[in-house]
């Protein structure tokens, strides 16, 4: 009975405690999940709405959890945001002509107060799935600017063999 009294008044006591914690600092973010296909030597752009909740000024930081992945960029990886204003981040994604697969990540946006010496943050993290496929080869006849040089020199070889033909 005195276990379970002593257990019961240290959940209270643990969630009076954090509950402040959790709903001090505010952040929004969408979309919740990003899935980008893209080919290997090719890019794709997402794009991130970071909105600020809170009253006072905060500032925000965007980056990818998984270091290794260079190939990734942020376009606004720091900035501040006043009370209830939002931002648009572009996530440019980019990946080497050598990679190819599945690739799981996170892209998390990390709320910090601006003011005050005692920073206490929160922060988001969107799971990130990225499809890489081998980008297949397009045969250059099909561009149309190659079309057009193509037929150009066509009629000219042709208005040559007419005139040769002619004396």
């Amino acid at each position: 009975m005195k276990l379970t009294t002593i257990g019961i008044v240290s959940l209270l006591c643990y969630l009076l405690i954090l509950t402040p914690c959790v709903y001090g600092m505010g952040i929004g973010v969408t979309p919740a999940k990003m899935t980008v296909e893209v080919g290997n030597s090719e890019n794709v752009q997402k794009t991130i709405t970071v909105s600020n909740p809170e009253d006072v000024e905060m500032e925000f930081r965007v980056y990818n959890e998984d270091e290794s992945i260079n190939w990734i960029q942020i376009s606004d990886p720091t900035f501040s945001l006043k009370a209830h204003q939002t931002k648009e981040v572009t996530v440019r994604f980019a990946p080497t002509a050598d990679e190819l697969g599945e690739v799981d990540t996170k892209i998390c946006v990390v709320s910090l107060k601006s003011e005050g010496d005692f920073n206490m943050g929160s922060g988001v993290k969107i799971p990130t799935h990225i499809s890489i496929k081998e980008e297949e080869a397009v045969p250059f006849y099909t561009n149309p600017a190659i079309i057009v040089l193509i037929i150009s020199w066509l009629c000219i070889i042709l208005m040559c063999a007419d005139k040769l033909r002619r004396h």
